[in-house]
């Protein structure tokens, strides 16, 4: 027999005896957790971005380091002679609206092996035949200067460097830039400006500029 009547349960004890959880902690839990799926999620996406941002950086700045160390090293071994019609120094955008940079140097690769120390190398930017997306690409030209004329070969060109959008060259001297230069009617210039844009898979640009001073020993007789 029982001295005291029986206390009610108070609702927290009914449920640590029942071991349950109410349909709102429930809704609370799931709300809690898929706030911090959500998080996570946006900050491994926001570093994949980022890897793949950089990723298609480093690859444009590749390029365009590509084609300006080529560039800069036969700009400062170039060789321009007015008794020597083989000899050639011009630039801009030809008759078909290519542009384009031509110009005979001492800096010989191995495709000017057959030479003597001179080749005429050709820079242009021209759509690529291998890309189905109508984009440009940089194709280069060389072939041995001084025995040109004895070979009936047209130089083979070679590709330099795809996914170049903007290829643009200008000239300066006497304090002003040319945009199309000849040196068999003008000399040669002080200084090129080189202007390359290049596009990723995304459509990304990045743009690049540099000038390169040719050197003073550059005029021959």
């Amino acid at each position: 027999m029982k001295l005291y009547p029986s206390t009610p349960l108070s609702f927290k004890q009914k449920r640590r005896q029942s071991g349950g959880f109410t349909l709102v902690e429930i809704l609370v839990a799931i709300s809690i957790i898929a706030i911090l799926l959500t998080s996570i999620y946006g900050i491994f996406s926001t570093m994949s971005s980022t890897k793949d941002r950089l990723d298609a950086d480093s690859e444009a700045y590749h390029r365009a380091r590509v084609v300006f160390d080529r560039l800069g090293r036969e700009l400062r071994g170039v060789y321009h002679s007015q008794k020597n019609a083989a000899t050639r120094f011009r630039g801009g955008v030809d008759s078909e609206g290519t542009p384009y940079l031509e110009l005979s140097t001492t800096a010989v690769s191995p495709l000017s092996s057959e030479g003597t120390g001179f080749a005429l190398v050709r820079y242009t930017l021209e759509t690529d035949s291998e890309a189905k997306d109508g984009s440009k690409i940089m194709l280069r030209q060389e072939e041995p200067l001084l025995s040109r004329q004895e070979s009936s070969n047209e130089a083979t060109a070679m590709r330099l460097a795809p996914g170049i959008s903007r290829f643009q060259v200008r000239f300066h001297v006497d304090g002003g830039w040319q945009d199309n230069w000849d040196a068999a009617t003008s000399g040669l210039p002080d200084l090129v400006e080189v202007a390359l844009t290049t596009v990723d898979d995304g459509g990304e640009e990045t743009p690049f500029l540099t000038a390169f001073e040719l050197p003073d020993t550059r005029i021959l007789p």
